[in-house]
């Protein structure tokens, strides 16, 4: 039933052409939520990066279309076989994933509210990230390059 409804939607999306691409710019919003919120809590800037944005819209996708949520994907596909299919060498990374949230900021909101998700928010071993969406599927990567 939930993956029905996920084709639905993106079929309904894609008329509207809301469905996110490999070529959308990152959001100016997340990225400053995202910094604002890592300042606060003495962190340094993260930079948007497209090779991540890529990686986790990637993941986004293949989540909603092959019905299943989480981190490694049906086949044994983790994060860091995503990253490195993207062109980034990664010598540290972290993902979040959610489900169900209509915006960024909502999305923003319960990653910030997790405990987990929030260390890997507040990391201070990551300079870039990339943020994908699918539907109400998110995907957030955060990294440092090699």
């Amino acid at each position: 039933m939930r993956r029905m409804m996920a084709v639905l939607y993106l079929v309904a999306m894609a008329a509207c052409g809301a469905v996110s691409s490999m070529d959308e710019p990152v959001s100016a919003s997340f990225a400053a939520d995202l910094n604002t919120f890592r300042n606060s809590q003495g962190q340094g800037a993260v930079t948007p990066d497209r090779r991540l944005q890529r990686a986790a819209l990637a993941h986004a996708n293949d989540m909603v279309q092959r019905d299943y949520f989480a981190h490694q994907s049906p086949d044994g596909g983790r994060m860091s076989d995503r990253i490195a299919a993207s062109g980034y060498r990664a010598c540290a990374a972290a993902e979040n994933i959610a489900f169900g949230q209509k915006t960024e900021a909502a999305v923003f909101a319960a990653w910030r509210e997790s405990a987990g998700h929030r260390r890997n928010l507040l990391g201070s071993a990551y300079a870039h990230y990339g943020l994908g969406r699918s539907g109400d599927t998110w995907v957030l990567v955060l990294a440092r390059s090699c």
